[in-house]
């Protein structure tokens, strides 16, 4: 289970931040295609920064989950814009139980 939810997490790590920048393609105007840019680098950034386990800032406890909330919230937010209800609804019902089972199974590591 514990091999399983960790792949879910990875696996979501890469899904948000390759959905987001995928807005660069399929919007039509080009301010929102520079969001989809910037906010996919920032995204990246910020998770490289602080989220990942190996980081030396790796932030812990509320924090973490502030920042977890962010990055998948508004991945949330571009899933619904740019691929719709179905595909933005499984993507934050596989995040949702996700976390769950993060803090449920004490797998944060911090």
């Amino acid at each position: 289970m514990t091999t399983i939810v960790l792949a879910v997490r990875f696996l979501l790590e890469i899904v948000t931040v390759l959905g987001i920048f995928s807005g660069v393609f399929i919007n039509r105007s080009i301010q929102s295609k520079i969001v989809s840019f910037f906010l996919s680098i920032v995204i990246v950034l910020l998770w490289a920064r602080y989220g990942a386990p190996k980081s030396p800032n790796v932030l812990s406890g509320v924090n973490k989950f502030v920042l977890e909330i962010f990055v998948y919230g508004v991945g949330s937010i571009a899933f619904y814009k740019l691929f719709g209800d179905s595909i933005g609804t499984i993507y934050l019902s596989v995040v949702v139980v996700d976390l769950f089972f993060m803090y449920v199974l004490g797998l944060q590591g911090n």
